[in-house]
């Protein structure tokens, strides 16, 4: 398993994930209509963690979801948080293409 590249981060970044703890944990916030909507994403985001063993920690607030992503057991971010920030960010494209 291995780091985020510096060119990863900035795509992160330059996809609304802010890196925090000196880069050691990505963080992104969605907005949704209604609970009903926020629930729903949570669904669609766990085969895709459980697809890559890799589970977020997530805080729901009514309309926000709010994600983070680190690998604990590596103590910072690797090639699992990346793709699994790449693939939030497509299911929040295809959920949200649709309001």
């Amino acid at each position: 398993m291995s780091g985020i590249s510096s060119k990863g981060l900035e795509e992160l970044k330059n996809n609304g994930w802010l890196i925090l703890e000196d880069g050691k944990k990505i963080k992104k916030e969605f907005r949704f209509k209604d609970f009903k909507q926020s629930i729903d994403f949570l669904k669609d985001i766990q085969p895709s963690a459980d697809a890559l063993d890799h589970h977020p920690d997530v805080c729901i607030y009514y309309n926000r979801v709010i994600v983070e992503l680190t690998t604990h057991d590596m103590g910072g971010l690797t090639d699992l948080d990346y793709k699994l920030a790449i693939k939030i960010d497509e299911l929040y494209k295809m959920k949200t293409s649709n309001l």
